[in-house]
């Protein structure tokens, strides 16, 4: 018998679940984090759309007992790229594609066996899954190609910069303790937070108290101290989860607090723009423009060729009476993205900035 393969695949040998893993493999079963397991008597496999979920998955593995790799080779389990297959040489199983029923997909199976039949995921068809329109970017790339829009309906929604076209990714609960298992959860905290961000906006411009209570519920009852537990206990030393709760404290314009939640990211991981932009950003809506400089130049640092960090820059040095510096760094980043509405904005108006009121 084989498993199907799709997008990053997981494969457990059973034989080393139930001799190792706590609770064999009921105790198994429960860390299953999606709905994407299938499995037979030699292997069950669990798909993830990304690496850093895998990366995740792995860490729980190993927590319980289970050994990815010995000498360059995968020992009790296995990781398979749909297009590519195993990602470390794994002498026992088969990779290829199998047909049943009219379907052809990726699977895998022991070595030196025949398949005759495939295990599939509950519920699982071909009309629209990844065997059937494998647009699944493989391995490392999926950051370069993918680009996050919002969060929906518990899917994160990306936006293919190659083809233009939208991709649903479904995110695992993963379980542990583990800096991967922390940062994958964090992410789907930190995706969710920018959703509700992007639908408070016009209900903020519109004043609607109603339709911003659960919304402001969500942040502040629920995400914000699911974070904060995070941050002080397990997470303490991961950036991106004092990151998560700075970006949850600015939206609920705490910004005193943002920054200190900010600083402290930067502190663990400097040079990160996304950090830098935060603290710019919030310095600034406290007036403190001199303090904001500092930062505002380290994101130029940290992104040169980034128009959005010299915008930032180019207002930073406005607020600070810095004229011919400012103007060099509108200047330069209209240079990087002409179209860029925020830093034409600043140009068009640059002298309008230092007139006296």
């Amino acid at each position: 018998m084989a498993v199907l393969i799709e997008a990053i695949s997981v494969i457990v040998r059973r034989a080393a679940v139930e001799k190792r893993f706590p609770g064999g493999w009921q105790g198994f079963l429960r860390q299953v984090p999606n709905r994407t397991l299938c499995s037979d008597h030699d292997f069950a496999r669990v798909g993830f759309m990304s690496p850093a979920d895998v990366e995740a998955y792995i860490s729980t593995l190993e927590a319980g007992g289970l050994v990815f790799r010995k000498d360059g080779e995968a020992v009790d389990f296995a990781v398979v790229d749909q297009l590519r297959g195993p990602t470390i040489p794994t002498s026992w199983l088969e990779f290829g594609k199998l047909e049943t029923d009219g379907m052809k997909v990726s699977a895998c199976w022991p070595a030196g066996q025949s398949p005759t039949k495939i295990a599939f995921p509950e519920g699982w068809k071909y009309e629209g899954s990844l065997s059937a329109k494998p647009g699944f970017a493989a391995g490392n790339t999926i950051d370069d190609r993918l680009k996050f829009l919002r969060r929906e309906n518990g899917i994160d929604v990306y936006l293919d910069l190659r083809s233009g076209k939208e991709v649903f990714m479904g995110r695992p609960d993963i379980a542990g303790d583990s800096e991967p298992a922390i940062k994958t959860r964090l992410e789907t905290i930190c995706h969710e937070v920018l959703s509700i961000e992007t639908k408070m906006q016009p209900l903020q411009a519109l004043q609607d108290e109603q339709g911003l209570a659960p919304l402001f519920h969500r942040l502040n009852d629920e995400l914000l101290p699911a974070v904060q537990q995070i941050a002080g206990d397990t997470g303490k030393k991961v950036a991106f989860a004092h990151f998560t709760l700075g970006l949850i404290l600015r939206i609920l314009h705490r910004q005193k607090d943002a920054v200190r939640a900010f600083r402290k990211a930067n502190e663990i991981q400097p040079g990160v723009i996304n950090t830098l932009r935060e603290l710019v950003r919030c310095l600034g809506e406290l007036k403190k423009h001199r303090e904001a400089l500092t930062f505002a130049r380290e994101a130029t640092e940290a992104g040169p060729v980034d128009s959005g960090a010299w915008g930032n820059l180019a207002m930073c040095l406005i607020q600070c009476g810095e004229r011919e510096e400012a103007r060099k760094a509108i200047d330069y980043a209209i240079e990087l993205d002409p179209k860029d509405p925020l830093n034409r904005y600043i140009r068009d108006n640059f002298e309008g900035y230092f007139k006296k009121p």
